[in-house]
C-alpha cells in the first residue's frame, strides 16, 4: 500500500515538475514576445518621428531602444560575436539619438537605417546560433 502512494506521489511530483517546467517556458516566450513588441514599438515611433520630423520624438525612440538593449531580456546568446552585435547596436542607436538633437533628419534617417540593419543582422545570428548552446 504505502509503495503504491509512494510511486503515485513520485509520479504527481514529477507531472507537476513537467507542467512547471512548461509553464515556465511558456512564459518566458510570453515575456519574449513583450519584450519584442516594446522594441517593435520604438522602431515604429522613429518611423512616426521621421515622416513628420518629429525629432524629439526621434530622439526618445532611440534612447528607449538603448535602453532596452540594456535590460536581461535583451541576452539571448553569450557570446562575443552576440555582445558585438549589441554594441554596434547601441552605438547606432546613440547616433540616431545625436542626429535628432542636431534636427539632422537625413543623417537621423541614415542612423535608423544602421540600427535597422543592425536589428537584421542580430537576429539572423541568433536564429543561426541559438540551437547550438552558445
Amino acid at each position: 500500500m504505502f509503495t503504491k502512494f509512494l510511486v503515485g506521489f513520485v509520479v504527481i511530483a514529477i507531472g507537476a515538475g513537467v507542467f512547471a517546467s512548461g509553464n515556465q517556458d511558456q512564459k518566458k516566450i510570453q515575456d519574449r514576445s513583450k519584450f519584442m513588441k516594446r522594441k517593435l514599438d520604438a522602431s515604429r515611433e522613429i518611423i512616426a518621428g521621421l515622416s513628420m520630423e518629429n525629432y524629439e520624438q526621434i530622439g526618445k525612440s532611440a534612447q528607449d531602444l538603448m535602453l532596452l538593449s540594456h535590460e536581461a531580456d535583451w541576452n539571448v546568446i553569450q557570446t562575443e560575436e552576440y555582445l558585438k552585435l549589441s554594441r554596434e547596436f547601441r552605438d547606432s542607436s546613440g547616433r540616431l539619438r545625436e542626429n535628432a538633437k542636431k534636427k539632422n533628419l537625413d543623417g537621423s534617417t541614415l542612423a535608423f537605417f544602421e540600427v535597422t540593419l543592425n536589428c537584421v543582422r542580430c537576429h539572423k545570428y541568433v536564429r543561426q546560433n541559438k540551437d547550438s548552446g552558445k
